[in-house]
């Protein structure tokens, strides 16, 4: 069971670096300021992060699928429907006053807010080991085991952020820069920012698993 966790987790980290900070906005009106044009196209962004919905996600990417072979992956397109309510069914945000530094990287505060991974984990993983002990013959179905599993994440992140204290909030900024007309968020961002928006996901993954030591 722990295999598949892990397994499920490494799918979850690779599908979410696909797409978490694919920001793409025109250059904008000529009377906005470059600063107006990264948080607007931050905004698209996060916003479609926020409705956790397949095809605004999707639209991120334009021609490019940024959804890949996730739907082999987590084995149907309800798969992919429960990662992504997982992950960003409880995001919210709140972009602050941006920092131009010249005209094409500016820095963009935001107060972002999600479900508290480390609790949602850690019912996670207990909720797991409770139904293979119920349920032993499910080992000798790898598909019906992780799709269970991934029905499994998003009942324990709506359950965590149902509960008192099941919100965490942090303040991080993501740097966006102008590439080809384009506005995009940095390819300099730090993973601690990914994982501030995922609620503390990665970090609660590591140190479940030993993976930060």
């Amino acid at each position: 069971m722990k295999r598949i966790m892990t397994v499920t987790v490494g799918l979850i980290m690779s599908f979410m670096m696909l797409f978490a900070f694919t920001a793409c906005g025109g250059g904008g009106a000529a009377e906005e300021t470059p600063a107006d044009q990264a948080v607007a196209a931050l905004d698209t962004t996060l916003a479609a992060l926020k409705s956790a919905d397949k095809d605004a996600i999707q639209a991120l990417g334009g021609d490019e699928d940024i959804f890949g072979d996730a739907e082999e992956a987590f084995g149907s397109e309800d798969g992919i429907d429960s990662v992504l309510k997982s992950m960003f069914g409880h995001f919210d945000y709140t972009i602050g006053t941006p920092e131009q530094i010249d005209d094409s990287n500016v820095n963009v505060p935001v107060t972002v807010s999600n479900a508290d991974m480390s609790k949602a984990v850690n019912t996670w993983f207990s909720d797991l080991m409770a139904y293979a002990m119920q349920n032993p013959d499910i080992a000798n179905d790898e598909a019906a085991l992780q799709t269970k599993t991934i029905e499994m994440l998003q009942e324990s992140v709506d359950k965590t952020a149902e509960g008192e204290d099941g919100i965490v909030t942090s303040d991080v900024v993501f740097p966006m820069t102008l590439i080809d007309g384009k506005w995009e968020i940095s390819d300099t961002i730090d993973d601690s920012v990914l994982d501030a928006v995922l609620g503390g996901f990665m970090t609660a993954i590591n140190e479940l698993t030993g993976g930060g030591q």
